[in-house]
């Protein structure tokens, strides 16, 4: 019971920094990725693992840089793809991470981004995703691994802003 309360509250304090910080969108990738989460490993370490992403919020504030909207979201995508194909396969773990970047790409259409825009950003995004199932297959798991595949694979978001 102590793990569940402690899991809620981890989550709480997530997605209220994350609604702070980036506003509704970055809110709704959070709670998919937190409901995802919560469905492989209902335990407070496995949401500790989504903290990270909250330095590309921290950032946004700083910098007012919508593109940091991207790493974000590819660094919630590459967790929870790990995490779900953990617990239950790679089939899982690529719907998750699917679920998240089909999320970002809906609220980026939404913002008005251009069909070139979103093209490279689908292309990046599945480009990094593989690379995380790359990453995962030559690592041994841990919920360490499992966020430095994130963190990396959010920096190639970030690099993947200058195509």
């Amino acid at each position: 019971m102590k793990s569940r309360i402690g899991f809620v509250a981890i989550e709480l304090l997530f997605l209220a920094i994350a609604a702070l910080a980036g506003g509704p969108p970055w809110t709704l990738l959070g709670v998919i990725a937190v409901v995802e989460l919560a469905l492989a490993d209902f335990r407070p370490g496995a949401i500790l693992g989504l903290l990270p992403a909250l330095t590309w919020a921290g950032l946004f504030q700083a910098t007012a840089n919508r593109e940091l909207f991207f790493p974000y979201a590819m660094f919630l995508a590459s967790l929870s793809t790990l995490v779900l194909a953990a617990a239950f396969n790679r089939g899982v773990g690529a719907l998750g991470g699917g679920a998240i970047v089909a999320a970002f790409l809906a609220i980026r259409t939404a913002q008005g981004a251009s069909a070139s825009v979103l093209a490279v950003e689908s292309a990046v995004a599945i480009a990094i995703l593989l690379a995380v199932f790359a990453a995962r297959g030559a690592a041994r798991r841990s919920p360490t691994t499992d966020t430095l595949i994130a963190v990396s694979a959010s920096l190639l978001a970030y690099a993947g802003l200058a195509l």
